[in-house]
């Protein structure tokens, strides 16, 4: 307990010292973000926090973690710094869609094949478990993918993503730990603890972004924690710690961004757009327009995403099929009423107008 007290605290002190420089870097090298039509914020912001969450992250596991599970993160850390580059990359000059998923493919991979990090069963969704080699391989692939490019996605506000992971990262560091997976307990919380100093410089007004380089990195570092957590669980006995329906509770981590993301790629094809086609269509954009500020945005957001993980722990005894299908009653009905507000103060501004 001791080390991974430390080793969080280490990233946070990294992370912390380092923005200040990072800020500045980006200021003077001009990468930064400017306002447009699409994006939410008024003003020029630097865009490359994400340098400070992975150095924070990679630099303090490499100096904590056990020597018998360096090889084990060897293969993490180069993927991920293959993530990192495709990020970087995109925020010094955007890449085509094709070109950042080539990128992403290459990274997955690594974890697939080198670090054996893969679904190897749908967990009991539509009474399916064990999967093959090539479906493990494909549906890893398209999950890694999907939610990746979701956390992407969500980072549109000033704290979301950064908050989003934190909450993730935590409750799944604190599970490998109660279990007794130090390793995956150190990365979760590292990152947790390095996600948490970039929060205080995001914050708004926020000082800097995390940019594609922050975003993808910290959407593959979640995706590495729930993918150990489904693999872990289903090898657990039947104790305390083992959850009755790891689907539901993944699902209850990850519900905003995958809810999110489901949803705008469906409007998106729908009006005979490409799905990858930026606009300003996601929930966090319409709490904006309802007259939220970012910051109660986010707040709003972190707190119905938080419902839903309790909502998953009081109804992890359905079946997985079961729970996916209320889980998604309850998004739509959440998103309904965002839009009835909506529609009401547009009515009611339009009443007002002379």
């Amino acid at each position: 307990m001791v080390q991974l007290i430390a080793s969080c605290f280490m990233a946070f002190l990294v992370c912390y010292l380092a923005m200040p420089s990072i800020i500045r870097i980006a200021i003077s090298r001009g990468i930064v973000d400017a306002p447009d039509v699409r994006k939410a914020h008024q003003s020029i912001t630097p865009s490359f926090g994400g340098v400070g969450i992975f150095l924070g992250f990679s630099l303090v596991t490499l100096l904590f973690v056990p020597s018998e599970d360096m090889d084990q993160l060897r293969y993490i850390l180069a993927a991920l710094f293959v993530i990192f580059l495709v990020g970087a990359r995109d925020d010094l000059d955007p890449l085509t869609p094709l070109a950042k998923l080539i990128g992403q493919l290459i990274g997955i991979g690594l974890l697939m094949i080198y670090a054996d990090i893969r679904l190897t069963s749908l967990y009991g969704i539509g009474g399916i478990q064990e999967i093959g080699l090539i479906p493990s391989y494909l549906i890893t692939s398209v999950f890694f993918v999907f939610m990746i490019n979701s956390f992407n996605l969500i980072d549109g506000i000033d704290a979301l993503c950064a908050s989003i992971s934190i909450l993730i990262l935590s409750v799944l560091g604190t599970w490998f730990y109660a279990i007794d997976e130090i390793f995956y307990s150190m990365i979760a919380l590292t990152t947790a603890g390095s996600t948490l100093a970039f929060l205080k410089y995001n914050i708004s007004p926020s000082k800097i972004f995390m940019g594609d380089t922050g975003s993808l990195i910290l959407g593959t570092i979640c995706t590495i924690s729930i993918i150990q957590m489904l693999q872990l669980n289903n090898g657990l006995s039947y104790d305390s710690f083992r959850f009755e329906s790891s689907v539901a509770i993944a699902l209850g981590l990850v519900i905003l961004p995958v809810f999110d993301t489901t949803r705008v790629f469906i409007l998106r094809i729908y009006r005979g757009k490409s799905p990858f086609l930026p606009d300003k269509n996601h929930i966090h954009h319409l709490l904006l327009n309802l007259g939220l500020t970012h910051m109660q945005s986010t707040v709003v957001l972190l707190v119905v995403n938080t419902g839903f993980l309790l909502f998953a722990i009081q109804y992890q005894t359905l079946s997985p099929t079961y729970f996916i299908l209320m889980a998604l009653v309850v998004s739509i009905v959440l998103y309904a009423i965002l839009m009835i507000s909506l529609d009401l103060k547009k009515r009611g501004v339009m009443r007002t107008e002379p």
